[in-house]
């Protein structure tokens, strides 16, 4: 399960997670868990989706019975083709979630990926147990000094929240959106202490097909975003993997926490270390048709 949050100011964590999603090797469902409302539909669906089910609803289904039973009939697929869990439609139903039954849950699908939005760090019901059960946290930042001293400012409370909660959790990757010069990644991996998992393209055309429905142009399968998206799709998927074989919520299989260090080195394929290798072929974006209406 991979969470993508943000430390405020829109550094585009709803667009990544779209657009993860879309290249995105195996079965996957991104899930919108923004505590501040929903709008992956109304943005990449360009209003013309209808729902077929949300996040509160699942989470309603889930306690009759096991939360997986439900997800795939609660999906809507958006028109580049991703399956997409619609968010809350008002911030005030976010205190109305039971996030941690949702976390239990998302955790339990076996037969999907999961790539979760969690929005906004630090915000009233913020899904903090579902941040928790994540095998791979990711703060997106951009290459600025205002999201940079976010950054700064939210990294801490975060890992206390995971040494409070979770004690031996491998602890937050960034994701860098190259919109400038004026830092690096590799600036801003060593001036908040946090390995950078990957870098964004900065590519606005292709990042509005994910963020505004805009129509995918003929070849934005081989634009610098989506190709940088491959690139996290497939370090992502193997670091997930990776932890999960070592890591869970409950406490790794020995019953000792271990803390991945600050150096571990990202999972490459070793055909005797049991990881699989992640293909890393660029799915083609074709238009599905929307479903008009409402429910």
């Amino acid at each position: 399960m991979i969470g993508l949050l943000s430390a405020g100011g829109s550094p585009g964590v709803t667009t990544t997670a779209l657009g993860l999603g879309s290249v995105w090797p195996t079965p996957v469902a991104v899930v919108d868990a923004d505590p501040s409302g929903g709008d992956m539909l109304i943005g990449a669906g360009a209003g013309l989706l209808a729902p077929q089910g949300h996040l509160l609803e699942l989470t309603l289904l889930a306690r009759q019975s096991h939360l997986p039973r439900f997800l795939d009939q609660q999906l809507t697929t958006m028109p580049t083709g991703v399956p997409v869990l619609a968010g809350l439609g008002d911030p005030a139903q976010a205190g109305a979630v039971p996030w941690p039954a949702l976390a239990d849950g998302l955790r339990a699908v076996t037969h999907r990926d999961v790539i979760v939005d969690l929005g906004r760090w630090g915000i009233p019901h913020a899904a903090s147990p579902v941040l928790r059960c994540c095998d791979v946290i990711v703060l997106v930042v951009r290459t600025n000094l205002r999201s940079l001293r976010r950054a700064e400012r939210v990294l801490p409370l975060i890992r206390h929240d995971l040494d409070r909660h979770n004690p031996g959790h491998p602890g937050v990757d960034l994701l860098v959106v190259a919109e400038s010069t004026a830092f690096s990644s590799a600036d801003i991996s060593r001036r908040l202490g946090v390995r950078a998992l990957g870098e964004l393209a900065h590519d606005p055309r292709t990042a509005a097909v994910f963020s505004e429905g805009a129509t995918a142009g003929r070849h934005a399968e081989r634009s610098p975003l989506v190709r940088s998206l491959a690139e996290l799709a497939s370090t992502a998927g193997l670091l997930g993997q990776h932890r999960r074989n070592m890591w869970s919520p409950a406490g790794p299989a020995t019953g000792v926490p271990v803390r991945t260090p600050a150096s571990e080195p990202y999972p490459t394929h070793d055909p005797a270390s049991g990881l699989r290798e992640m293909p890393r072929h660029l799915r083609r974006l074709t238009a599905v048709p929307p479903t008009v209406g409402h429910r």
